[in-house]
C-alpha cells in the first residue's frame, strides 16, 4: 500500500511571497539521458522560483530516484512533478513499474551502485511511495521532501 497522494487538482499560478502552492509537471521518456534532463528541469524550477537554497540537495535526489527508475522501472515513460509549497518542496517521480523500491543494504568495497536511497534518505527531511499518479497512467511514484532553510540551504535532520 502506498502513502501520500497528490490532489487532482488543477494547478495555481506561481508562487507569491504569500507561499502560494505551484506545481511544475514534465513527461518524459525512461532512458540514459532521462536523470540528466530531468534533474536540470528542478534545477531550473528551483532556480526560477527564487529557490536556490534547494537546488543541490534537490537535483541530487531527482538524479538519484530517476537513476532507479531507468535502472530497475518499467515502460517508456516517466512523469515528475515538482510541487512548491514554500518552504517545503515535494519531487515526485512516477514510472511504470509496480514494485516499490527498497533501500539496500550498502554495498562492499567501492562497488558503484547501491547507494541511491540512502542519499536521498540521508538529505531529504521525508521520503516514500504512492500507488500510481491521478491520471492512472503510472504504476507507482517515489517521493521526496526538503524544506527551505533560507540562503544557507535546506535544513537537513541529522540522527
Amino acid at each position: 500500500m502506498g502513502t501520500d497522494h497528490e490532489p487532482e487538482d488543477v494547478p495555481p499560478p506561481a508562487p507569491t511571497a504569500s507561499g502560494d502552492r505551484c506545481v511544475y509537471t514534465l513527461r518524459g521518456s525512461r532512458g540514459p539521458a532521462s536523470p540528466k534532463i530531468l534533474r536540470d528541469f528542478v534545477a531550473c524550477v528551483l532556480n526560477c522560483t527564487d529557490q536556490q537554497g534547494l537546488v543541490d540537495a534537490a537535483t541530487l535526489c531527482t538524479s538519484e530516484l530517476v537513476t532507479n527508475a531507468y535502472l530497475h522501472g518499467e515502460g517508456d515513460a516517466l512523469l515528475l512533478r515538482v510541487v512548491i509549497e514554500p518552504p517545503r518542496l515535494r519531487v515526485l517521480l512516477y514510472d511504470g513499474c509496480a514494485a516499490l523500491p527498497v533501500p539496500s543494504r550498502l554495498p562492499d568495497g567501492d562497488q558503484p551502485r547501491g547507494r541511491g536511497l540512502r542519499v536521498v534518505g540521508a538529505l531529504a527531511e521525508a521520503w516514500g511511495t504512492a500507488e500510481g499518479d491521478p491520471t492512472g497512467g503510472y504504476a507507482k511514484g517515489v517521493w521526496f521532501e526538503l524544506r527551505n532553510a533560507g540562503p544557507a540551504g535546506p535544513e537537513v535532520l541529522t540522527d
